[in-house]
């Protein structure tokens, strides 16, 4: 059996450690990605389509990126059309006073996916990546 000295334990257990780390966040940025993918995937699929079968507002919902590593937030909206979004996801009352039922397809989207996301999370963290 060999003999390894304190400091020589306390490094290769900082260096395991910090290889954990690494691994668990690349896994968690992994899962957040593939999420938003499948979030926008859905959006595209089940928002309001117009009568004349154009995809306009589907067309129009892309990912936007902020920060990395941890602090990496991911937004999910519409590029050209976000003064629409929010009437057609909550429904309105138009000028006329006829009420414009909602037709969410976004916080459907999140609801789906989200929880699923939130347990691998946890099991990563548990697990390790």
């Amino acid at each position: 059996m060999a003999n390894i000295s304190l400091d020589e334990l306390g490094l290769k257990l900082t260096e395991l450690i910090s290889e954990y780390s690494e691994e668990t966040k690349k896994s968690m940025e992994e899962i957040l990605d593939k999420t938003a993918d499948k979030i926008l995937d859905y959006v595209k699929q089940n928002c309001v389509r117009s009568n004349s079968g154009s995809n306009h507002l589907a067309d129009s919902f892309g990912l936007t990126i902020v920060g990395i590593g941890a602090n990496k937030t991911i937004f999910i909206s519409s590029k050209t059309k976000g003064k629409l979004v929010h009437l057609i996801e909550l429904g309105f009352k138009h000028v006329s006073g006829k009420f414009v039922s909602a037709r969410p397809f976004l916080r459907p989207a999140y609801d789906e996916f989200t929880p699923s996301m939130l347990e691998d999370i946890k099991s990563i963290i548990a697990n390790g990546g």
